[in-house]
C-alpha cells in the first residue's frame, strides 16, 4: 500500500472508526518514506487523536515515534509539522508550556488547530479561548504558504459552523461565531480557491442570519453567488447560494423575491447528483422543497 492510498482510506474511515484508524497509523510509520510524506501523515494523526479520540498523549507518543523514522531528516519540512502537531496536542492536553519557543506563525497554527479540535469535542468555552489566542498571535503579514493560513481558514469555518448550529448562543458565543466566520473567509481568500471563498461567504451569511443581522447576511450571500457565477460553479454550489438568499428574502418579508430565489435554488437542486442531494437537506427543507 502506498502512503497516498493509506491516507485516503484513513480520511474516509476516521469519522466512523477513529480507533481503527489510530491503530493503523501506529502500525504504518514505515509508509513515511520521504520528508514530504511527514506533513500529510501528521495531519491525519493529530486530527484523529485530537478531535476524534481526545487522546493527547497517545498522539504525542506517535509523533515522537514518527520523528525516529529514516525520512525524518531534520529539515524544516519535517520538523515543522511534528513541532506544530505536538504543540497542539500538548496545549489541548493542558500543558501551559506547550507554545514556548514557537514563532508567531507556528503558535497560530497550533492554537487554531486546538480550537478546531476543542470545538468539535463540544468544549466551546475552551475553543473560544484558544481561538482568541490564535488571533492574538497572527503576524501582521502572514505568508499564504505557511500552514497557519490554512489552519485559520479551516478553524474559522468549522468553529463557526459548530456555533451556528448550537441550540443556545449567548453574547460571547455569538461574537465568537461571527469572528470565526469572518476569519474563515479572510484566510480562505488568502490561502484557498474560489470554491473555498464562496463557501466561506455562505458560512458567514448563515452566521450573520443566526446573529440577527439580515442585511449583512444578504451582502455575504450576494458575494457567494457572484463568485459562483464568475467561476461557472456547478449546481451544487449555486443551490446553496440561492437557497439562503431565498430564506433571507422571506425573513425580510419580500415574497416575490423569495419565490424567485426559491425557483432558482430548486432549478439547481434537480441537477445535483442524487448521492450529493443528501448534503442539501437543510436548505431544501427550509425552502419547503
Amino acid at each position: 500500500m502506498t502512503l497516498q492510498s493509506f491516507l485516503q482510506a484513513g480520511w474516509r474511515d476516521h469519522g466512523d472508526h477513529p480507533e481503527d484508524v489510530a491503530i493503523r497509523l501506529a502500525e504504518s510509520l514505515a509508509l513515511v518514506e520521504a520528508p514530504a510524506d511527514v506533513a500529510p501523515f501528521v495531519r491525519l494523526l493529530t486530527h484523529v487523536h485530537g478531535e476524534h479520540l481526545g487522546q493527547w498523549q497517545r498522539g504525542i507518543d506517535l509523533l515522537e515515534a514518527l520523528a525516529r523514522v529514516p525520512a525524518f531528516d531534520g529539515s524544516a519540512l519535517v520538523r515543522g509539522p511534528v513541532m506544530r502537531g505536538t504543540a497542539m496536542l500538548r496545549f489541548v492536553g493542558g500543558d501551559p508550556s506547550a507554545l514556548e519557543g514557537l514563532s508567531d506563525e507556528d503558535a497560530t497554527h497550533a492554537l487554531a488547530s486546538a480550537a478546531d479540535a476543542l470545538a468539535a469535542r463540544g468544549q466551546v468555552a475552551s475553543a473560544i479561548a484558544a481561538f482568541s489566542l490564535a488571533l492574538a498571535r497572527v503576524p501582521d503579514t502572514l505568508d499564504k504558504e505557511h500552514p497557519a493560513a490554512r489552519a485559520l481558514a479551516v478553524c474559522g469555518n468549522n468553529f463557526s459552523a459548530v456555533l451556528e448550529k448550537s441550540a443556545d448562543l449567548g453574547p460571547a458565543e455569538t461574537r465568537a461565531m461571527i469572528a470565526a466566520a469572518e476569519t474563515g473567509l479572510r484566510y480562505w481568500k488568502l490561502a484557498g480557491t474560489w470554491l473555498e471563498e464562496e463557501r466561506a461567504d455562505y458560512q458567514l451569511s448563515r452566521c450573520q442570519l443566526r446573529a440577527g443581522d439580515v442585511e449583512a447576511a444578504m451582502a455575504s450571500i450576494d458575494r457567494c453567488i457572484a463568485v459562483c457565477t464568475r467561476n461557472d460553479a456547478p449546481p451544487f454550489e449555486l443551490f446553496f447560494g440561492h437557497a439562503v438568499r431565498a430564506v433571507l428574502h422571506r425573513v425580510r418579508g419580500e415574497h416575490a423575491a423569495f419565490v424567485e430565489s426559491r425557483r432558482a435554488a430548486l432549478e439547481h437542486y434537480v441537477l445535483i447528483p442524487a448521492d450529493e442531494q443528501r448534503w442539501c437537506e437543510r436548505e431544501h427543507t427550509e425552502l419547503g422543497g
